[in-house]
C-alpha cells in the first residue's frame, strides 16, 4: 500500500507541521505514540536544534562580559586562556590560582594560666 519513499516523506511533511502523523495508517500503525503526557524527563533534553535562542552571558578571558542570545539554555559561558599569548609571570599566577588552597591551622596560645586559689574567696562553702 505504502512504500517507503512515501512514508518518509509523510514523515518530513509532519516534522515541518503540515501532516499530522496519525492520519497516514502506515506511519500509525509502524510508530509507537503516546497517549498521554504523563512521562517526565529526568536527563537533559537531547535536542539538536533548539527552537529560540537564549540569553547568556559571555566572559572573555581577560575578565570582561557581554550579553550574547545563544542556541542552547547556558546562563555563563566562559572562554578559555590561551597559554601561548600569556607571559611566563602571567602563566605562574594562573597556575597558582588554580592549585588549591592550603588552610592554616591556627592555634591561639593566650599563655595565662588560671589559679583557682586567688578566686576562693567568692566560692561559697
Amino acid at each position: 500500500l505504502y512504500n517507503m519513499a512515501t512514508i518518509i516523506s509523510n514523515l518530513r511533511l509532519s516534522r515541518l507541521g503540515f501532516l499530522n502523523i496519525s492520519q497516514v495508517p502506515a506511519i500509525r500503525t509502524s510508530l509507537p505514540i503516546r497517549e498521554n503526557s504523563n512521562a517526565a524527563s529526568v536527563t537533559k533534553i537531547k535536542r539538536t536544534c533548539f527552537a529560540k535562542m537564549y540569553p547568556t552571558l559571555l566572559v572573555f578571558p581577560d575578565g570582561s562580559t557581554a550579553n550574547i542570545r545563544y542556541k542552547e539554555p547556558r546562563k555563563i559561558i566562559k572562554l578559555p586562556l590561551d597559554f601561548s599569548k600569556l607571559s611566563e609571570t602571567q602563566k605562574k599566577i594562573v597556575l597558582a590560582n588554580r592549585k588549591p588552597k592550603q588552610k592554616l591551622e591556627v592555634i591561639e596560645d593566650f599563655g595565662n594560666t588560671v589559679d583557682l586559689n586567688e578566686y576562693s574567696k567568692f566560692f561559697k562553702k
